[in-house]
């Protein structure tokens, strides 16, 4: 591990019909923006909508269902308004 990795915020997607026949344990995780090893997490207030990047479905989430994790982020990558 080095702590130049990238890192991003994300969710796991609910839609785990769709999402279960290419990742059956951890799920398609939703890139919401750039982070390093060390930041907090943005103070979230009450649940906050996400549009799957492969699904295109749209599921509310709480703050406690974001995640930190290794992840460079594609080219072009937009982040969501809260993590931008």
């Amino acid at each position: 591990m080095s702590y130049d990795d990238p890192y991003a915020w994300v969710v796991t997607c609910k839609n785990k019909k769709f999402h279960n026949r290419n990742n059956i344990f951890f799920g398609h995780k939703i890139p919401l923006g750039e982070t390093d090893a060390f930041s907090p997490p943005p103070a979230l207030e009450g649940a906050f909508s996400v549009r799957c990047d492969e699904c295109g479905q749209e599921y509310s989430y709480n703050a406690k269902d974001l995640a930190r994790i290794e992840l460079a982020l594609p080219a072009g990558f937009t982040p969501h308004p809260f993590f931008s």
